[in-house]
């Protein structure tokens, strides 16, 4: 990875491991493309190097696609063997919701899906949740994604706070308060603009 296409916050939201990590950001900073070429990174590397598939969840077919994108552009820019992104059917209760995919030659994927708890059942690998603070039912989400940790996969959530009521900025606080162990991360557009962008 060449270190000089990120900005010092978006290499410090890569470099963090963490299980759970959450990112109370600005908008327009350039998060979504961290996390983007993060995901990217994860789903080429093969089984051995600790490889994964992503699911990102956003609250709008609208972000869906915008996510799905904004991978689609990283992967290439990585020069990551992968596929186009391509629209896929799904089945059962989601039936007719539109989900995107970007296959990789290591056999893991990326894969865009709606933001509700059901769209994470019998998954492995990352769990990435986009503006968590439109989400309808943040708890119930958060829950079915840590869910993956059980087997080695990582959770994922940025968003902007939508003021103080929202349940996004509860998490927030819960993490300070040392009520939630998760990895915070804050980037605010000063924050950003002082950075370089």
């Amino acid at each position: 990875m060449n270190p000089d296409i990120l900005l010092p916050y978006q290499k410090t939201w890569i470099a963090d491991e963490s299980k759970v990590k959450v990112w109370e950001k600005s908008r327009r900073i350039g998060a979504s493309y961290a996390e983007a070429l993060a995901s990217v990174l994860e789903a080429a590397k093969t089984k051995e190097a600790g490889g994964q598939s992503s699911y990102c969840l956003s609250y709008s077919k609208e972000m869906t696609q915008q996510f799905a994108r904004d991978r689609a552009f990283r992967t290439k820019r990585a020069s990551a063997a992968a596929r186009e992104l391509e629209e896929a059917a799904i089945n059962g209760e989601d039936k007719g919701i539109a989900v995107y995919r970007i296959r990789f030659a290591s056999g893991y994927e990326i894969w865009r899906l709606p933001s509700v708890a059901r769209s994470l059942r019998s998954k492995r690998g990352r769990a990435i949740t986009g503006e968590a603070a439109f989400v309808g039912d943040l708890d119930e989400l958060l829950k079915a994604a840590t869910a993956l940790l059980t087997r080695g996969g990582r959770v994922r959530v940025l968003s902007t706070r939508d003021g103080d009521d929202s349940p996004f900025n509860g998490l927030i606080k819960e993490i300070r308060d040392g009520k939630k162990d998760y990895s915070p991360r804050r980037a605010t557009f000063d924050d950003a603009l002082n950075q370089g962008l």
